[in-house]
């Protein structure tokens, strides 16, 4: 009676942790994903802030191409401002997917851990519940064989007395 009582305790404690994990998981996913939205907006924040400036230095080298003296200075200091502005997107882009990177290596490890620990419970329920389970199937049918050991014995004691017996002859 305390082992089936420790038993589901055992039972109960893993599957409260497989949920647990579970949730834990799922909240998991859940800010993946977030993490990726925020990801896809600043980007298209960049590509919406380079688009401009990217246009404007198409602007001035058309314009500068009859006027190269007057706007060499100019030319020069748009240069700059885009050589920054570019290795700005360049800093941000290196930051995005490393930290993209860095998440898909957590969930990767999250879901590898969680697989194991899976797979764990698997086989300490399989060994610790199925074992008890087989072994109180087994006896119950050792006591039904033994109920019907019994009950063909008496139906052979009935048949015997009633076919036969000395006492009833004298009777009739």
């Amino acid at each position: 009676m305390i082992a089936n009582g420790t038993m589901l305790a055992f039972v109960i404690v893993a599957a409260v942790a497989i949920v647990l994990q579970t949730a834990i998981l799922f909240a998991l996913y859940h800010a993946t994903r977030e993490s990726a939205t925020r990801m896809e907006a600043i980007v298209g924040r960049l590509e919406q802030n380079a688009t401009p400036v990217l246009a404007t230095a198409q602007a001035i080298l058309d314009d500068a191409q009859p006027k190269i003296a007057e706007i060499t200075s100019n030319l020069a200091e748009s240069t700059a401002m885009v050589r920054a502005n570019v290795a700005q997107m360049s800093e941000a882009t290196g930051e995005i997917v490393d930290r993209a990177r860095y998440h898909a290596a957590r969930l990767d490890e999250l879901v590898t851990t969680t697989v194991d620990r899976i797979e764990l419970a698997s086989e300490v329920v399989h060994h610790g519940v199925l074992g008890p389970v087989r072994r109180v199937q087994a006896i119950v049918q050792a006591v039904s064989a033994g109920i019907g050991f019994l009950r063909s014995h008496r139906a052979r004691k009935k048949a015997i007395s009633s076919n036969g017996g000395p006492d009833e002859e004298m009777f009739i």
